[in-house]
């Protein structure tokens, strides 16, 4: 009996620590990110003269705004349940899935595939 009582309460407290991981999750990444790198094939390249204003920015209330070379997207995004994805409804019917790599306070990494397979690495910093 005491074997049960722990089990359950050691599987109710991972889960409440799994919703506060997305909130934190969350909280981490609704910033305004500059993209100071992208990598292809494991090559970090440095933004273009016209790449060089490229951002990312998530908000609180899952808004998001895009500039990728140059254009400018916005609409929506949400974190995937398993906390692995950032998944983007933006402006003219486009969707984004962005693999979550790593987040820090000033830095994250996340990464697109293309539908032809080509995988991105956003290099991100705090603006």
């Amino acid at each position: 009996m005491k074997n049960l009582l722990l089990i359950l309460l050691l599987v109710s407290s991972a889960s409440l620590s799994l919703g506060q991981t997305t909130d934190s999750l969350k909280i981490k990444l609704s910033k305004e990110w500059n993209i100071k790198g992208y990598e292809r094939f494991g090559v970090i390249d440095e933004p273009s003269a016209e790449q060089k204003n490229d951002k990312v920015s998530f908000k609180p209330d899952n808004s998001c705004s895009i500039r990728e070379n140059g254009k400018n997207y916005s609409g929506t995004w949400s974190i995937d349940k398993t906390k692995t994805y950032i998944m983007c409804s933006l402006s003219g019917g486009i969707k984004r899935n962005y693999k979550i790599i790593s987040v820090k306070n000033k830095e994250a990494i996340i990464e697109y595939q293309t539908p032809d397979l080509i995988r991105t690495k956003y290099h991100l910093e705090v603006k």
